[in-house]
This record gives C-alpha cells, sequence and structure tokens, in this order.
C-alpha cells in the first residue's frame, strides 16, 4: 500500500510546478491591485494638468481681446467708472470664437466677463472665467503707455524705466531771465527776452503820472481769457417690456439657458430650458422612456442706446444743471 509520503516521493516536480504557479498568480493579483488602487488617480492628476492649461489658454485669449478691444473711445473717463463686458457679448460681436474647456464643454457665457476700471493714472483689469466647475480670475495693472501697440497694454517697468531717464535731459541748458522793463520806450521784446511795454506819454506830463495813470489802460501784452466749465449729461439705455414665453419646445439644437442683466443692451432674447422623462414607444416588446428636453424663450427690442451727452458753458450754468447735467471737473481757457 502507498502512502501519501511515497507518494509525494515519486512526484517532486509537480510539487514544485505546482508552488511556483501559485507564487506567480499571487504576484500577477497584487500587481493588478496595485495598479486598480493607482492608475485612477494617476489619471486624475493628467486629466487636471490639462484641464487648467486650457483654462489658463482660454483666460489668455479673453485678456489679449480686452486689450484690443478697448480704444480711446470707450475707456472708463472718470476715476472709479467701470467697463465691463460678457464672455457673450464678445462673441456676438465677433470679438473672439467661441472656445470650450478640456472636455468640449462650453463655459459660462453670462459669468464669464471681462472688467475694466478707472484708477487715478491707469486702469485695472479683470478677466473672469467660468467653465464647468471651475472659476478663476486674473488682475492686471494696465495704462495709456507710449510702447503700447494698441491704446492700452500691461505695464512695463522696464520701459518705464528707460522713458524716465530719457527725460533726465529735458531741462533747458540755459536759464532766461524775464523781467519787466518800466523805463522802456521800445514797442518790442528786448535782446535778452525782458518784456517791453508801450507807455503812450504825452509831452506835458512828467514820466511819474504817466506810468501810474496810463499804463493799465494800455498794455498791449495783457489779454483777457473766458474760462468754460464741461458738463455731462449720461442716458440710460430704452429697452422695451419683455415679450411672453413661448410654447415649450423641444430642445434639438441643445440651447442653454440665457438670463439677461435689465440693462444689457446687447442681450435681446431669454432662455429658460427643462426636461422630463417621457414614453417614447417600445423596445423588444417593452415600454421605453427616455428624458426629454425643452427650452422656452421671450425677446425684447431697443428702443434707444443711450448715450454721454458733453457740453461746454460758464461755470453755474443753470439752464444745463436744470436739465440732468453735471459737472465733470474739466475745464479749459
Amino acid at each position: 500500500m502507498y502512502t501519501e509520503e511515497n507518494f509525494r516521493g515519486r512526484f517532486p516536480l509537480r510539487d514544485i510546478l505546482l508552488k511556483v504557479i501559485v507564487v506567480v498568480i499571487f504576484i500577477v493579483l497584487v500587481a493588478w491591485a496595485i495598479a486598480k488602487i493607482l492608475g485612477p488617480n494617476n489619471e486624475v492628476t493628467k486629466d487636471t494638468t490639462k484641464y487648467d492649461k486650457v483654462f489658463s489658454e482660454n483666460i489668455k485669449i479673453m485678456e489679449d481681446t480686452a486689450l484690443t478691444y478697448y480704444n480711446k473711445d470707450n475707456l472708463p473717463k472718470e476715476v472709479g467708472e467701470v467697463s465691463e463686458l460678457s464672455l457673450r457679448d464678445m462673441i456676438n460681436n465677433s470679438l473672439l470664437d467661441a472656445f470650450t474647456d478640456a472636455d468640449n464643454k462650453a463655459c459660462d457665457v453670462n459669468a464669464s466677463y471681462i472688467r475694466l476700471t478707472k484708477n487715478n493714472e491707469d486702469y485695472t483689469l479683470r478677466v473672469n472665467l467660468k467653465c464647468n466647475e471651475k472659476e478663476d480670475y486674473t488682475l492686471t495693472r494696465v495704462g495709456e503707455y507710449d510702447y503700447c501697440d494698441n491704446t492700452i497694454c500691461k505695464e512695463d517697468k522696464s520701459k518705464n524705466k528707460a522713458k524716465e531717464e530719457e527725460k533726465v535731459d529735458d531741462t533747458p541748458k540755459e536759464k532766461v531771465e524775464i523781467k519787466e522793463d518800466n523805463n522802456s520806450n521800445n514797442n518790442n521784446a528786448t535782446d535778452n527776452g525782458a518784456i517791453s511795454y508801450n507807455y503812450n506819454r504825452s509831452a506835458t506830463t512828467n514820466n511819474s503820472t504817466t506810468n501810474n495813470e496810463t499804463q493799465p489802460a494800455t498794455n498791449n501784452n495783457q489779454t483777457t481769457s473766458t474760462v468754460t466749465y464741461e458738463y455731462k449729461k449720461v442716458s440710460a439705455p430704452v429697452l422695451s417690456n419683455w415679450s411672453s414665453w413661448s410654447d415649450w419646445i423641444v430642445n434639438t439644437k441643445k440651447y442653454t439657458s440665457i438670463m439677461c442683466a435689465s440693462t444689457d443692451t446687447n442681450c435681446l432674447r431669454e432662455v429658460q430650458t427643462t426636461s422630463r422623462r417621457e414614453y417614447i414607444g417600445t423596445y423588444k416588446g417593452q415600454p421605453a422612456y427616455a428624458t426629454v428636453y425643452y427650452y422656452s424663450y421671450r425677446t425684447r427690442r431697443l428702443i434707444s442706446s443711450g448715450g454721454t451727452d458733453i457740453k461746454w458753458s460758464t461755470y453755474n450754468d443753470t439752464n444745463l444743471l436744470n436739465n440732468g447735467y453735471t459737472y465733470t471737473g474739466n475745464k479749459r481757457g
């Protein structure tokens, strides 16, 4: 009779092979488990890096568009005044092409915008972008510098320093003294730059009397200037009332919701969307249901775009003030 020991003794090679197979299977399972655990994290990191790169590129596109869009006519004029343009307006006015995030999803055209704020000597440009769940912004100092290719550009401190160094030698090399010459009868200025006055003297009047009484009346160099002041009147745009909402329409074109600001003259159509589960037929003899998307819209008209009217007049012009004009602080003359 064979014992278990005799059986093992006759097949030692088979036992070794079985043990090797078990060890290999164990190693493969451990490697698979490690790859399963670590694999998704690497994929998320890779996708996140790609998403952030595309997001930054889109912000740069909006920033470059802002620097070319603003000019002498549409720059904010007064300190604290703000000019803002949504991404929807930028696309509608063909300032840039519509773009998507790294997942090929459209960014929020209402929550994304450029905003330019007037400071004392320059401007602050804010570029805000919202795509899917990510929203971020940049703040850039820009101004009307001599080295700008367009009206405004980013501040370049190295070029500012070079400009200041050029101005060092702008002061005149020779100082010219200007003084009054009360003892001259010459009608023209003297050779050294001094100003001469023409006195209308009488043969029977002494010099002191002539200088004291006739100089103010006959001084040919005195001029009278009139100071005028700038007045401004800003009229808001006028929009019609909204029409009634349309009936619900199957959203085959994948419209997204659009809500307009009350004074946004570029936004004349609002859209609202919804969806619901509906019976669409049978499949393999069973009722089939699917999510059906709908949209509804309403419109309004631009009656008047409004604007800013500038007038120049004397100080405290009650006619202008009573008609809604205000002082800007500028004057000339």
